[in-house]
């Protein structure tokens, strides 16, 4: 990665901790980063970019792999600063940003838009309803990421408790710095989970 972004996403990330900002930790953007450049996919959906730290690691991954990134956001001041940062970043052009409730933006987009990655770091105690709301919107080869599934147990229970039941995924929760705990969903004919070193835990 530019020496440069790197740079900016460490200040963006100092930011982040002093102004209390719900970003993803580094080595979750890291994540994010590296599994888009295995994957290579087309479109990639974000669902809560905050002020677009994870959205620059996401959009540097799409630059460089022929992608584009959705980031959807319902609060104006941090997409304001999402904006701004990716400005800043020099990847304003592989990022299209909506502001709107994540549930209605997804169903405003065009009927042939699909999504081969999906980011989910929304409102924890929607996470049940954002899992419903892009399930039809999911490629033959999408992954989907869900933050925070074991920082906060009790405001994602409601969809914890749902991951069982979902079939043709194969389901691990990945403990990115422990504390965060990052669910990874992909296609089971698409992405053996048994490249992680993890242990499965649905």
């Amino acid at each position: 990665m530019d020496q440069k972004i790197l740079h900016y996403l460490k200040e963006l990330k100092e930011y982040g901790i002093k102004n209390n900002i719900p970003n993803v930790t580094e080595a979750g953007g890291e994540f994010l980063n590296n599994l888009i450049k295995t994957k290579f996919p087309k479109n990639i959906l974000e669902i809560g970019c905050a002020n677009g730290y994870s959205t620059i690691w996401m959009a540097e991954a799409a630059k460089s792999v022929g992608a584009k990134v959705y980031a959807i956001d319902h609060s104006i001041p941090s997409m304001a600063e999402a904006k701004n940062n990716l400005m800043e970043s020099g990847l304003q052009d592989y990022v299209d940003f909506t502001f709107d409730d994540a549930i209605k933006a997804v169903s405003k987009f065009p009927q042939d838009l699909m999504f081969d990655f999906v980011f989910v770091d929304g409102e924890k105690r929607k996470y049940l309803d954002f899992w419903n709301a892009i399930q039809s919107r999911l490629s033959a080869k999408a992954v989907v990421v869900f933050d925070d599934m074991i920082k906060f147990p009790e405001k994602t229970k409601s969809f914890s408790d749902a991951v069982e039941s979902i079939e043709g995924f194969d389901k691990v929760l990945l403990p990115i710095d422990s504390d965060d705990g990052i669910l990874l969903l992909t296609k089971s004919d698409q992405f053996p989970i048994s490249n992680f070193q993890f242990p499965m835990n649905f």
